[in-house]
């Protein structure tokens, strides 16, 4: 039936017999939405447990539901004004009605698409723990994972199939138009401000609960971590579902919109055979495949944690396997057995090695077994600033080997095409050796999707299973996955970081070609690029002026992200305190918390509290590109990634690392730092605390501020490139008032 739809619609569009090969893609991402939607049917037929386990369960998928749901009407009328004003860009820019519509068309359903992911994943996730807790109360261990792990593929698998889908039905109905590429990639757009803001507001919302529900329950009252007695409880599971499902499933289908689409856009532009646009997306369909063919593994008895990681690293293995044998082969259907299709594999090699590279770094650096988190642990007999400084003198090295390997593979992959493929220039070619190693990193989602939206519904079902009161065997069953699933989250927002960062270079190129393309019309391609590089010099005091911009962007977004959490986790403790002190017989456990105005508390400060660094990441880009000259605006988006993406990591990787060394004193890992009430408990307890909102907000919150900037840049470039010309002298001239007004308005 798909094979039958997908060849029907490519003929209705009357396009030739090159593009029946695009039939794949569209086969797969349908193929994909079925076996989600199955896995969501099996999930959901599985036994939820006793009455009280569904009661809570219900109250953290209202809980979030909420949450998204006012979220995306706080969004609405933003996203709104801006599909507008891209329209009119487009129709001023390009001086064409249907070039308008098409690229308004793409950012709605960019935008539309991420929030989708977002819903179908959370709608499971959330209704998956209390179903993930009775498996493990019947069938042990074996069974709560087949339950955890298939939630978990809904999103995957679901996040993949729409993101494949969208580019591929958008390219098939814009590839008659000369300037498709262009229509194509406001749908990166839309992906990326919705990334942007769930991925703040839900960082915001998770650490703030997980904050306020610690500080009262825990350090004031004495009480278990997901006690039913705490009103911050609730609101604490379903942070964990607003922050590491729906952010992170935007988060990397907005990378894997912006690879795909720039890859696409940069293949275009450089005038490239029709058979390179398409190879994104059969690398992205391929692996999609290799993903549903993968996830079967995961699956039968499982004693212990050990058996349950063979498990996830068979199944990640497998994909990998699976998705190179098919590349290869759709390569040498392309361009025979010659040095271009081995240099193509080898990139795409390459992007999936990298995945694998950046979830070990990130392991070494964030889980106890490994020396950085003991030696953490070790410092915290001392006091809490040794704690500290450890973790984050370890979070700087972090980014060390990432950033290596990043480079490497941007090396390597840029020679490969120079000198192997060299088509239409040595220079072409190399950029686009790059995109496909990116390609390649990024057509992993759906399987590092599943992994982390695994974690969640572990940690969720752990927390019910204490909630619920049920035995010693059931917990310990849900705590192996706990922790598990605590890896994987940790793990794959190193993933997340490297995606982010190989995107926004993508899409940087592509940005830079574009802006210089509109200021010297009817120039050949190879002047185009000798001018791009020229012109984007080192030298050029534009650059630096923007490279330093590009910082305080980075710098502003996180203090004013950090700053949010301590805020709303503050008006968090407060409601808390109110209904300890006034609703009588709560700590006995006589009468129930009013879980719902805690997590209405949490839900409009966070929405509150990203509207700014939102909306400052999509407006500054477009003013200093306006004002200062697109080569400034260069400067600000080098700096923006260069500055951003060792962040993220440091960010990230030091949390993570705070975190487990906590978890480690808790396991009795070492027995002479003693367990749960030491001094080392306490003061590695502060570490945690610390690295709380670095992990799980400001972290992860700058993987879409770095894309976001190039995102904005490469829609709206026509607007400036026309308005820079326009202004001319009096930009130049206001460059110095404009400047300062920045600075007033970010300090």
């Amino acid at each position: 039936m798909f094979i039958n739809l997908s060849f029907y619609f490519i003929t209705l569009l009357g396009l030739g017999y090159n593009y029946s090969v695009l039939a794949f893609p569209l086969i797969i991402s349908l193929v994909g939405l079925f076996y989600g939607g199955y896995m969501a049917y099996w999930v959901l037929k599985q036994d939820p447990g006793t009455e009280y386990m569904q009661k809570i369960s219900s109250l953290i998928a209202s809980g979030a539901r909420a949450f998204l749901s006012r979220e995306y009407k706080t969004i609405l009328p933003v996203g709104t004004l801006l599909a507008l004003f891209v329209g009119a860009v487009y129709f001023f820019g390009f001086n064409s009605t249907t070039l308008a519509f098409m690229a308004v068309i793409s950012f709605v359903l960019g935008a539309l698409g991420s929030g989708l992911a977002g819903y179908f994943g959370m709608y499971i996730t959330t209704r998956s723990a209390s179903r993930t807790a009775q498996a493990a109360k019947k069938n042990g261990l074996g069974g709560a994972l087949s339950v955890s792990f298939r939630a978990g593929s809904v999103m995957g698998t679901i996040l993949a199939s729409i993101a494949l889908l969208v580019i591929s039905v958008l390219f098939l109905l814009f590839v008659r138009n000369q300037q498709w590429a262009e229509a194509l990639i406001p749908v990166a757009f839309g992906a990326s401000l919705m990334s942007l803001f769930i991925r703040v507001a839900g960082g915001i919302y998770t650490k703030a609960a997980d904050w306020g529900a610690d500080i009262v329950g825990k350090v004031e009252e004495n009480i278990p971590e997901d006690d039913p007695r705490n009103p911050g409880t609730i609101a604490d599971n379903v942070g964990d579902n607003v922050g590491d499902v729906a952010g992170m499933s935007s988060d990397v289908y907005e990378s894997l919109v912006v690879v795909v689409t720039g890859s696409m856009f940069i293949a275009s532009v450089f005038g490239m055979q029709e058979k390179f646009y398409f190879l994104p997306l059969i690398i992205v369909a391929s692996a999609l495949l290799s993903t549903i063919a993968g996830l079967q593994v995961v699956r039968g008895k499982a004693e212990n944690a050990e058996d349950v990681m063979k498990k996830l690293n068979f199944s990640l293995y497998s994909v990998t396997a699976i998705t190179a044998i098919l590349v290869l082969g759709f390569l040498y259907y392309f361009f025979g057995l010659n040095t271009s299709s081995i240099a193509l594999w080898i990139c795409d090699l390459l992007g999936m090695i990298t995945t694998i590279m950046a979830l070990h770094i990130t392991e070494y650096y964030t889980h106890y077994t490994h020396r950085p988190v003991k030696d953490i642990a070790k410092q915290s007999v001392i006091s809490p600033s040794n704690v500290i400084v450890t973790g984050y003198a370890y979070g700087l090295m972090s980014a060390v080997p990432v950033l290596l390997t990043v480079s490497a593979v941007l090396g390597i992959s840029f020679y490969l095409g120079y000198f192997l493929i060299a088509y239409p220039t040595p220079v072409t070619a190399g950029i686009y050796g790059t995109a496909v190693a990116s390609t390649g990193l990024l057509s992993m989602a759906g399987i590092i999707i599943t992994l982390d939206s695994f974690g969640p519904v572990s940690d969720n079902a752990s927390g019910l299973a204490e909630m619920a009161g049920l035995t010693e065997d059931v917990k310990k069953h849900t705590d192996v996955l706990d922790a598990i699933g605590n890896t994987t989250k940790a793990t794959t927002k190193g993933y997340a970081i490297a995606s982010a960062g190989l995107a926004a270079i993508v899409l940087f190129i592509g940005f830079v070609y574009e802006v210089v393309k509109r200021s010297y019309v009817g120039l050949p391609v190879t002047k185009i690029i000798d001018l791009a590089f020229s012109s984007t010099s080192v030298l050029n005091p534009d650059l630096i002026i923007g490279a330093f911009l590009g910082a305080v962007l980075v710098y502003t977004f996180s203090s004013r992200t950090l700053g949010s959490v301590s805020k709303t986790a503050m008006e968090l403790v407060q409601e808390i305190r109110r209904q300890f002190r006034e609703i009588p017989g709560i700590l006995e456990g006589k009468s129930s918390p009013e879980y719902e105005k805690a997590i209405d508390i949490v839900t409009r400060h966070a929405l509150a509290e990203f509207m700014f660094p939102g909306l400052l990441a999509v407006i500054l880009p477009i003013v200093v590109g306006v004002f200062l000259g697109w080569v400034t605006l260069v400067g600000l988006i080098l700096g923006t990634i260069i500055v951003g993406f060792p962040r993220a990591l440091l960010m990230a990787n030091a949390g993570g690392a705070w975190d487990n060394a906590k978890k480690f004193i808790e396991a009795n890992g070492d027995p002479s730092l003693g367990s749960k009430g030491s001094l080392a408990h306490k003061n590695a307890v502060v570490g945690d605390v610390v690295g709380d909102p670095f992990k799980d907000t400001t972290g992860p919150s700058l993987n879409p501020l770095i894309k976001v900037v190039n995102t904005v840049s490469v829609v709206f470039a026509s607007a400036i490139v026309i308005l820079d010309k326009l202004l001319g002298t009096y930009s130049l001239s206001m460059s110095p008032y404009l400047t300062a007004a920045i600075s007033h308005l970010l300090f």
